[in-house]
């Protein structure tokens, strides 16, 4: 027995928290600051990919991050629901990607060519509207694949799209669920958008998601992530570019009257040597060197070497 000095020495020390053996917590503090960082890093990328796909200004924040069991999850469903199952190789299990009507419709709406003002949000989507928010989870997809970059590469695709909580079952009913509500606005209308995480498929990778890990040592990553999303961001938005490529086969120099004097079957000499390679230009400038010749029907370009510090670069 403590006496009671040492019994409230003991208990200032302590603090004594609650604890729910029906619904456990498996994820650690530790584990769960580094998970709303890379879903805070998600809801900025997010943002980006549905502004520019449904073409107006979308504002996504990450308002909550629960754990709750698989069975507490549907019941907190809309009515009807828009759901999809997600599958993110090479990690085992599904995600489920609730959007609610409130802001499902309205982004119907916008895609099909309308203003984004939707009536009716209590309804079961049509075979189009099904296929239209497919695109939209799409991009979801896409930018969860892209926060998870920094912890493991991850591609995703969507499994199904259910529209009814009754058919819903990507886990079983006890199995515990990390839970981000990110909160989607679009001019008027706002609405969340719920990502369900069950915890086995995110067990293999709770190694990496280490503060020590995260933070990367020195330095805060959380500081780190909004210039890396905006990096990303910029190196998807510069791969979809398109540059015009040509090739120049050779110069010649031509007096006006002689060029309007050219008809039909006139032969133009070229400076340009048949044994020598031609200049490759992106955009204007030259990059390459190649050798002409075909490729089926159609006249084509070989690559053969950078003109290195002879030539420019883009």
């Amino acid at each position: 027995m403590h006496s009671g000095a040492s019994y409230r020495t003991l208990r200032s020390r302590r603090q004594i928290r609650l604890y729910d053996f029906h619904r456990p917590e498996k994820l650690s503090r530790e584990h769960q600051a580094a998970l709303r960082i890379l879903h805070d890093n998600l809801a900025r990328i997010a943002a980006t990919n549905l502004s520019a796909h449904v073409r107006s200004a979308v504002k996504v924040s990450l308002i909550a991050l629960d754990q709750f069991t698989y069975s507490e999850f549907t019941e907190r469903l809309s009515t009807p629901v828009v759901l999809g199952v997600a599958e993110f190789s090479p990690l085992e299990g599904k995600v489920g990607i609730e959007i609610r009507p409130e802001i499902t419709f309205p982004m119907i709406e916008r895609l099909l060519g309308n203003p984004g003002e939707a009536e009716n949000l209590q309804r079961p989507l049509t075979d189009l509207e099904a296929a239209v928010v497919k695109t939209v989870f799409q991009r979801i997809i896409e930018g969860a694949g892209e926060a998870w970059r920094d912890v493991m590469p991850l591609e995703g695709k969507l499994a199904a799209l259910e529209t009814s909580p009754f058919f819903t079952q990507f886990a079983p009913p006890s199995e515990m669920m990390l839970v981000a509500g990110l909160l989607v606005e679009m001019g008027d209308h706002q609405g969340r958008i719920n990502l369900a995480w069950p915890y086995i498929m995110l067990e293999s990778v709770l190694p990496q998601l280490s503060l020590q890990y995260w933070m990367g040592g020195a330095g805060t990553r959380e500081e780190g992530c909004e210039s890396s999303a905006e990096e990303m961001q910029l190196r998807q938005h510069l791969m979809d570019v398109q540059v015009p490529v040509t090739v120049e086969l050779g110069r010649t120099g031509v007096a006006i009257r002689d060029l309007l004097d050219l008809n039909v079957g006139d032969v133009l000499r070229l400076d340009q040597p048949v044994d020598r390679s031609l200049d490759v230009h992106v955009d204007g400038k030259h990059v390459f060197s190649g050798w002409p010749g075909r490729v089926g029907n159609s006249l084509a370009v070989q690559i053969d070497e950078d003109p290195g510090e002879g030539g420019e670069h883009v």
